[in-house]
């Protein structure tokens, strides 16, 4: 029989939270024609500064695919798939590297880039209302946790 486990409980909390993010960013989305997953894209694409993998692979150039799926933590192929469909629908496209042409990198378009300005505000707004209670001692302290946690689940990983 399951024993009631604090840390399993806390993973769990984790879990509803991040599933809870998504269904609400899809709520922000759906007007646009796209899931959050494919904003997250665009949100790469675009460079935003808050994102933690940029901050800690930082380049001029735009980015491929694989950087895309090393990013959001997924695989090649969900990629490939996620960026067919903002590439049908023009919000983003494709060029080759300039060092390699057997490298794609991936660019944002104007209407891609339009619509994560209109989304940026909202964001804004439901992240704001999200964290209003917490103090910024208490958010950094936050971030840290989240980041020791993934350090670990990373070096879990590799083994």
């Amino acid at each position: 029989m399951l024993k009631k486990n604090f840390n399993n409980s806390i993973i769990f909390h984790i879990i509803r939270l991040s599933e809870t993010i998504k269904k609400h960013g899809d709520t922000l989305t759906l007007q646009y024609g796209i899931t959050t997953q494919q904003w997250i894209i665009m949100l790469l694409l675009a460079k935003d500064p808050n994102i933690l993998w940029l901050q800690e692979h930082p380049s001029n150039q735009p980015l491929s695919a694989k950087d895309l799926a090393d990013a959001m933590n997924v695989s090649r192929a969900n990629i490939t798939n996620l960026l067919n469909v903002l590439i049908q629908k023009q919000l983003v496209t494709q060029t080759y590297d300039g060092n390699d042409k057997r490298r794609k990198r991936v660019i944002l378009t104007q209407q891609g880039a339009q619509i994560v300005q209109a989304l940026e505000l909202p964001r804004k707004k439901r992240n704001d209302d999200l964290f209003k209670n917490f103090n910024m001692e208490e958010k950094q302290s936050f971030i840290s946790f989240i980041q020791s946690a993934l350090i670990l689940l990373k070096q879990d990983m590799s083994k």
